[in-house]
């Protein structure tokens, strides 16, 4: 049986077909994992030819033992990619996925049950060659570059998913657990996002100093959000700080935003 992390190997050493290949027949054996990575391939026609009906039956295949499988079959029904246009699936997918605890999938719901809709995600895609790692928007990657996004859903989007402030912040709760190492930006943007709950009330009571900690953890893992918040809006939190490096961190993160 094809061992996914030699293929992997292949992979990253440019090898895209003999890599494609080897996921090929690790998943014919039922391995998961090669699934995943093969229907990857297949959806962007890495090292073999481009098919994303064909990658839509790999991804369903390993979903269930690879919940960033179901992350990116989320937004293949969200996009219409390989599959028709279905947001009912595009939010049991993503469902599926954040109890799987994949952090994009966390997130994303914590923001859709707080917009009482669903939405353009920057992730487009989960890559597990060799790591987690996330496909954004804007390497172009999606239809060519070009989002198929029709405003004329909007009924569609919001029937989909339900306004819940409370169940945004079980999910935001969630997100912020994960620890700052896995997918740094995703662990310091959800701890922003899971502190502004306590600020603005959202599903739950309003706790500045809740908040405050939050904050000083999310912008001391990097998040622009949370330290333009502290530079700005809580200034006191820097003076009684007697953590030069995460004061001047928080100031630097701040100019360069």
């Amino acid at each position: 049986m094809p061992d996914v992390k030699s293929a992997n190997v292949l992979f990253l050493d440019g090898r895209y077909r003999e890599a494609a290949a080897m996921y090929a027949e690790g998943a014919s054996d039922g391995d998961a994992e090669c699934a995943h990575n093969y229907a990857y391939c297949l959806l962007y026609g890495i090292g073999t030819e481009k098919n994303e009906q064909l990658a839509k039956s790999y991804f369903v295949f390993a979903s269930a033992k690879v919940p960033a499988a179901s992350y990116n079959l989320a937004v293949m029904y969200l996009h219409g990619t390989g599959v028709p246009r279905n947001y009912k699936k595009t939010y049991e997918y993503m469902y599926d996925a954040a109890r799987g605890g994949i952090i994009e999938a966390e997130t994303y719901l914590g923001i859709a049950h707080t917009l009482g809709s669903l939405f353009e995600p920057d992730v487009v895609c989960i890559s597990l060659i060799p790591y987690h790692t996330e496909i954004m928007r804007e390497e172009g990657l999606l239809l060519d570059g070009e989002v198929a996004w029709d405003e004329s859903d909007e009924e569609a989007k919001t029937a989909a998913v339900r306004q819940d402030p409370r169940e945004a912040f079980e999910w935001f709760k969630l997100a912020a657990a994960h620890p700052s190492d896995y997918v740094e930006d995703m662990a310091c943007k959800s701890k922003y996002l899971y502190a502004r709950c306590f600020l603005d009330s959202l599903g739950t009571d309003f706790n500045r100093d809740r908040a405050n900690s939050l904050m000083l953890v999310a912008a001391k893992e990097g998040s622009r959000e949370a330290a333009y918040y502290l530079e700005t809006d809580a200034p006191y939190m820097l003076a009684s700080l007697d953590d030069v490096q995460l004061i001047d961190k928080i100031r630097r993160l701040e100019r360069l935003g």
